[in-house]
């Protein structure tokens, strides 16, 4: 039988997991979470750093290939047999972004470590191992995420502008003042959302105005205050939580 014949072949169902949350506790050191030991498991990456994929077979191997799943072909991603790196045929979007890492169950050099990744990078990656005596496959579904870290309040006249870049998946923006006003939403040539909504300071309830950007990893409030006879600016309070995966 053919190696791609074999990679065709679809792995059972009965044994897959879900991700259990885990907390992001600062985004520029968090690279990567996974789980191992299941057929299919979940990874989630935060969008511009490195992240692993683990592939944890305890038996030796000479020839180890991870493949990217799409509907009709399977990518190389990266490929090494022969006692050494085979890049020959890899896709020309993972060049330069792959490289090979000890796996930290095995300690064996078999996990896959992916730079820089992208939202183009979102989706399944099945990890390849063969030698004489056997042949086993291993999915990962990889997740991306780029968190709302800031929201910006601006006022014109009698309107404010509330505002986040940078976003994935695609986020929601509520007020805490009804009625809710429209919101702006485009997509960059990265995959990336910015998001913005305006309405009127005289719609507002209260003295305090506070605008949420969201989605389902994160959020992030920012607060704005009518100026008072103490202060004659206004005031800013932002509040965000950290994602979860």
């Amino acid at each position: 039988m053919r190696v791609w014949e074999l990679l065709d072949r679809p792995l059972p169902h009965c044994c897959w997991f879900p991700l259990t949350s885990k907390q992001i506790t600062g985004i520029s050191n968090s690279e990567f979470f996974f789980l191992s030991g299941f057929p299919e498991i979940n990874v989630c990456c935060v969008y511009g750093s490195n992240c692993t994929l683990s592939c944890s077979f305890r038996q030796e191997t000479d020839d180890l290939y991870w493949y990217y799943i799409t509907r009709t072909r399977h990518v190389n991603v990266h490929s090494f047999y022969k006692n050494r790196d085979q890049l020959d045929d890899q896709d020309p979007s993972f060049n330069g972004r792959t490289s090979l890492v000890e796996d930290q169950v095995t300690g064996r050099k078999t996990a896959l470590m992916l730079k820089k990744v992208k939202v183009q990078d979102e989706g399944k990656y099945k990890c390849f191992v063969s030698n004489l005596i056997q042949i086993k496959t291993k999915i990962e579904r990889r997740s991306f995420l780029s968190p709302v870290q800031t929201v910006d309040m601006v006022t014109s006249g009698n309107s404010i502008t509330c505002s986040s870049e940078g976003i994935y998946p695609k986020p929601e923006l509520t007020w805490s003042s009804s009625p809710q006003s429209n919101n702006t939403v485009q997509q960059t040539e990265e995959k990336l959302y910015n998001i913005s909504s305006s309405m009127k300071l005289s719609d507002m309830d209260g003295d305090q105005l506070n605008c949420t950007v969201s989605t389902r990893f994160n959020n992030f409030t920012s607060t704005w205050m009518k100026p008072s006879e103490e202060h004659s600016s206004s005031n800013k309070i932002q509040d965000g939580h950290y994602p979860y995966c």
